[in-house]
C-alpha cells in the first residue's frame, strides 16, 4: 500500500504523480527556453516549481 494513493474511492500509482509532474517541468522548462516575453518566462518557472511540489506530495505519502 507504499506505492499507492487512495482518492475518491479508487487507487492510483505514484508513479502517475511522478509522470505528471515530470511532464509539468518539461513545459516549463520548454516555455522557459522559447519564450522571450518575461510574463511567460515567469508562469513558466511557475510551472516548473508546481510539479517540483508535486513531486514531493507524491513522495511524502
Amino acid at each position: 500500500m507504499s506505492g499507492t494513493l487512495d482518492i475518491g474511492g479508487s487507487q492510483l500509482d505514484v508513479s502517475w504523480f511522478l509522470l505528471l509532474g515530470a511532464a509539468l517541468f518539461t513545459l516549463g522548462a520548454i516555455g522557459v527556453l522559447i519564450r522571450r516575453n518575461p510574463l511567460i518566462i515567469l508562469i513558466s518557472i511557475e510551472l516548473m516549481l508546481n510539479a517540483v511540489n508535486l513531486t514531493l506530495v507524491a513522495f511524502s505519502r
